[in-house]
């Protein structure tokens, strides 16, 4: 089964493109759609002022989104769309898809904390 990963990384984008410290500031975002032994698709976004990341994650039907950091409210917004955040010690998009195949990246979760 295939998997539809977008990850923010820095220009030109792509497989070698190193990926972004934030979500936010990304230059460019890769999509990459992989399963277990080969790259299907590689798709790349850059955002124009009008442009929501959200509404590209929704468009493109993203199954999980590979990041090294992301806001509170990018985490919730991703969670109520049902799309994992993971991460890890990755470079490149590369390193991240090979990383994912391996389950070696960690999940992103809010946790809300409640006064007693």
């Amino acid at each position: 089964m295939a998997i539809r990963a977008l990850i923010p990384t820095y220009k030109p984008g792509g497989l070698d493109a190193r990926i972004h410290p934030h979500w936010k500031d990304a230059e460019i975002f890769t999509e990459v759609e992989f399963d277990e032994n080969r790259v299907h698709s590689v798709k790349l976004h850059e955002l124009t002022s009008d442009t929501l990341i959200i509404d590209i994650v929704k468009k493109e039907k993203i199954d999980v989104v590979i990041a090294l950091s992301l806001s509170t409210r990018a985490v919730e917004l991703l969670d109520k769309v049902g799309v994992p955040v993971l991460t890890g010690k990755i470079q490149t998009v590369k390193e991240a898809i090979k990383k994912f195949r391996s389950k070696e990246l960690y999940t992103i979760k809010i946790t809300k904390i409640e006064q007693a």
